[in-house]
């Protein structure tokens, strides 16, 4: 094996073919950058001092966490490199004869969208410029150093998971070293924020703002991967949210003194209160930051959790449906709506709810564009790695000295690795799609994965029938194209600024939230003449185009209408009715549609006066009725009294039962005017009978079945019926319309059916391994169980997931696998491990977190994966998953119990020293548990 003297010893070196050819791909690729750029690029030259024949040869790698903030600090990392020179003995001591002359350190500044550059001569001076997207070089500013260490900062935080961002040459270091250098990033953190937005924010944002960007991202992944809520909102946060208005930091001020909020940092401010257990704390940032804005979108999201969370479900329910009001275009509000709907056990209205997601395209981070290297060094630390396989199989010659086992142990029946890498290639387990989802997708399936954790494939499947149209369905409507009716919304909104109603955006909660009750109940005192309005519709739209006249005009000029209602009067005269015959085709062939499922607002409800006139020549009765109950209420207005009866008809997504079942309660008031305005007319069809229309079906409940009377000569029968049918679309929560499937949700449940039916082969095929006493380690790949421990993560079943990642790490080390079991021993997963417990009796209860047992596997997890993130270069002390970990455990054992229990496990000391460093973390920024 050749040995290279021209490399460095503890970091990764990428050899160019050219020197300098790095920077110029660099360079090439500053336009293609989309959010927060890729990693630093660190470039150095290497020169022979003694022998000149020798070239210069280029290198560079990768970096996360260096601080960036000046010149010096860049200078002197490169300098550092010096001393990582692979030394080779001599005849008077080790010594190279490779020095690094020069270096070039390139960090992306996500402000500005340039690349600053320092380039560094040894010896000699330090050069620092900036390079554009059109490669122009400018010089640097104060402003743009403080900009470069807080873009440095966010790319070291929200990249700091080595195993969902791997590059290759990474080598990641700690951003933050004390409290000392934490003040100083603090302060350019707030200096900062206000122009966060200019970052970009993650894929499942659509509007960005200053509480959804890349800045306020990194701020709380630094201080809730720590636990440091209060850290967090006392030191930036606060001063932040009680800031003048827009304007820029200011010193703390007190709750009961403020003057003013910025609604959408109070947001921030109030969910890590509720993450840090102070809920008084937040209630008031919510409450104060609410009467500045009513309408501010991360308020009510914050609110609507928090309400879930107290089981208040219909409060959260009330509190989510005015965040999608808010912001129909947020992801996060329609997907917390969905979730709430699911804890009320309203599955049609979730499935519904999750159809109407916004989705997003995914993008991804962005990866560093490099040349092909001429060959890469991986150097190793044979004092670590001497007692821990880390399973490592590339060729030496080409990657350095790295260990050549394969497997943790040797056993006759493992495969061969040839062979499992064959197997892999033809797996059915490997080849599933689920685990590719990205963004708005991924979360959706979740969404879809805690429907079907709760009722079942079958069930599932039934509701989607329920709620969304079958192909069967679609083919047969008579109006495919019209199935989704939501033109409804926008003639609503028409008349609305018809009417000259203000904009709800600057109105009280109280107010909004009275508007929102108001309109899901209707007046006590008009219920009859609803209830007489919607059985009557069907007829009432049959007999119009007969009683369209002289006598029409006629009652037209005595009504003094306004001149909308006139030429909305015409129009809705001239076009045909959805459930009326044409004169010049008399045929009955034509499917009738009930006038009560008719849901176009352009043929049913133009001119809301109309119908009155239409009522009068129809039903003279009728309308002295109408006329009394009118002046009884007080000259209640025409308009009122129709959009009371479209409001009958129309079911939303409001399930508001507790207005649903007052209504239904004193439906019986007014019942002698349903009488006699039903008692001269031919009884209706029943509004739940098949449809053909696909916009007009309508669902019902299990529990409640249609009066197959059709009876109009017995008025009491048909007034009976009627208030029955009426009670039903008022009081029942599970009246949904139909929909069209998303082409995305159809392929969610198509993906959700391959997971299921892997997952129900997987479980066969043990139960019966384990009842004939096979061998069950090697019946899969390595490979093949860390995805199928992944498939039941995703089907909720922590219990199986943890065998399947337990019998992974029996064939070969796997970061991934100890990782996801790190997770459930310091309770990651403990909410969805209690809750298999609790659905499934054959499933035992977890480990308890506090016990010892769970302590000691958690600290072989962590020691497993501190060797492995040193081995590839990952000396980033925090942010890091291993250290979130860590903090975790101190929190739930305290910091001396941690301490001797790592003591007590007789590690190495270069093993020890590194996880040491973890728990010094906690120590030295006081965690929670860190004083006992």
């Amino acid at each position: 094996m050749v040995v290279h003297t021209d490399c460095l010893r503890d970091v990764p070196d990428i050899f160019e073919n050219e020197i300098g050819e790095s920077l110029t791909t660099r360079t090439e690729g500053l336009g293609m950058i989309r959010e927060l750029g890729p990693p630093d690029l660190c470039h150095i030259v290497k020169s022979h001092s003694s022998n000149r024949n020798e070239p210069e040869i280029g290198s560079y790698h990768h970096v996360l966490g260096v601080d960036t903030s000046s010149s010096a600090s860049l200078a002197a990392y490169i300098n550092s490199l010096q001393y990582s020179l692979s030394e080779s003995p001599g005849w008077f001591g080790a010594s190279n004869g490779w020095k690094i002359t020069s270096g070039t350190y390139c960090s992306y500044n996500a402000f500005s969208n340039v690349d600053l550059r320092v380039q560094i001569k040894i010896p000699g001076g330090v050069d620092a410029y900036i390079v554009t997207v059109l490669g122009e070089r400018k010089e640097v500013t104060d402003e743009l150093w403080r900009e470069c260490q807080v873009s440095s900062l966010l790319r070291a935080t929200l990249l700091s998971d080595s195993l969902a961002y791997d590059v290759t040459g990474l080598r990641r270091v700690t951003p933050v070293n004390g409290p000392r250098e934490e003040a100083k990033v603090i302060e350019a953190l707030m200096q900062q924020f206000w122009n966060g937005w200019s970052l970009g924010s993650n894929a499942e944002t659509q509007m960005i703002s200053t509480a959804r960007n890349f800045l306020a991202d990194g701020i709380q992944k630094y201080f809730s991967g720590a636990g440091r809520y209060a850290d967090f909102a006392a030191e930036i946060l606060a001063p932040l949210a009680y800031a003048p208005l827009g304007g820029q930091q200011s010193p703390v001020r007190s709750s009961a003194d403020f003057k003013g909020v910025d609604p959408e940092v109070a947001s921030m401010l109030a969910q890590c209160y509720l993450e840090g257990d102070e809920e008084v704390q937040a209630v008031r940032v919510m409450h104060q930051a609410l009467k500045i804005k009513p309408s501010c979108y991360p308020l009510l999201y914050i609110q609507s959790e928090f309400l879930r969370r107290k089981k208040q479900l219909e409060s959260a329910l009330t509190i989510a449906h005015m965040a999608v009001k808010y912001a129909p275009s947020e992801f996060h509000a329609w997907a917390k709506l969905a979730e709430i709907y699911i804890d009320s056990k309203d599955f049609k209205r979730a499935l519904l709810t999750l159809n109407a997601c916004p989705m997003y395209i995914f993008v991804g981070r962005d990866m560093p564009r490099v040349p092909s290297p001429r060959r890469i060094n991986y150097p190793v630390k044979p004092d670590i790695l001497a007692d821990y396989n880390l399973g490592e199989s590339f060729n030496n010659s080409t990657h350095g000295p790295v260990p050549s086992s394969s497997r943790a142990s040797i056993d006759s029946d493992a495969p061969g690795y040839a062979e499992e890498m064959a197997q892999n290639g033809s797996s059915d387990i490997l080849r599933l799609s689920a685990p590719n989802l990205n963004g708005t997708f991924a979360h959706a399936y979740k969404i879809l994965a805690s429907i079907f954790g709760m009722v079942g494939w079958d069930e599932l499947l039934m509701l989607r029938s329920q709620v969304f149209f079958m192909e069967e369905e679609y083919c047969n409507s008579a109006v495919p194209g019209a199935a989704v009716d939501d033109e409804l919304e926008e003639e609503e909104e028409k008349e609305r600024e018809k009417a000259g109603e203000k904009d709800d955006d600057h109105l009280p909660l109280s107010a909004l939230r009275e508007r929102a009750l108001s309109e899901s109940k209707p007046d006590i005192e008009t219920s009859g003449m609803v209830k007489a309005d919607a059985d009557t519709n069907g007829h009432l739209e049959e007999t119009k185009a007969e009683t369209q006249g002289t006598d029409e005009m006629q009652s037209e000029t005595k009504l003094d209408e306004k001149p909308e209602a006139e030429s909305d009067l015409q129009e809705n005269a001239a076009e045909p009715k959805p459930g009326s015959k044409p004169e010049a085709e008399p045929s009955s062939e034509a499917p009738a549609q009930p006038a009560a499922k008719g849901k176009k607002k352009n043929k049913k409800n133009k001119g809301k006066k109309a119908q009155e006139k239409e009522k009068e020549s129809a039903n003279p009765e009728q309308a002295e009725h109408v006329e009394q109950a009118e002046q009884a209420n007080g000259d209640v207005a025409y308009e009122t009294i129709a959009a009371l009866g479209e409001k009958m008809d129309e079911v939303s997504l409001s399930g508001n039962n507790e207005g649903d079942k007052e209504n239904s309660a004193e439906d019986t008031a007014p019942a002698d005017s349903a009488v006699v305005a039903t008692s001269d007319i031919a009884a209706p069809e029943s509004p739940f009978e098949p449809v053909s229309a696909p916009q007009t079906a309508v669902l019902e409940a299990k529990d409640k079945e249609p009066s197959a009377s059709n009876d109009a000569d017995n008025a009491d029968n048909v007034t009976d019926r009627d208030d029955e049918s009426q009670q039903i679309r008022l009081g029942d929560s599970n009246i949904v319309r139909k929909r069209l499937c998303e082409r995305w949700l159809d392929n969610l449940i198509m993906l959700l059916f391959e997971d299921l039916r892997t997952y129900t082969a997987w479980r066969s095929r043990m139960h019966n391994l384990r009842a004939t006493g096979q061998q069950v380690t090697y019946t899969y790949t390595q490979a093949e169980w860390e995805a199928l421990g992944e498939l039941a993560l995703r089907l909720h079943r922590p219990s199986e997931a943890k065998e399947a990642f337990e019998y992974a790490l029996a064939i070969r080390f796997s970061a991934h696998a100890w990782m996801r079991l790190l997770e459930m021993h310091v309770g990651k997963h403990a909410a969805a491990q209690k809750e298999e417990h609790l659905r499934y009796e054959n499933v035992p209860p977890p480990l308890p977190l506090n016990s010892n047992d769970s302590l000691m596997m958690a600290l072989d997890a962590i020691v497993w994966l501190s060797v492995h993130n040193d081995r590839w270069y990952n000396n980033m002390v925090y942010p890091n998953p291993v250290c979130e970990s860590v903090v975790r455990l101190v929190k739930i054992h305290g910091l001396s119990k941690v301490r001797n229990s790592l003591v007590s496990m007789n590690l190495k000391v270069p093993v020890f020293n590194i996880v040491k460093g973890y728990l010094e973390f906690a120590e030295k920024f006081d965690v929670t548990g860190a004083k006992w």
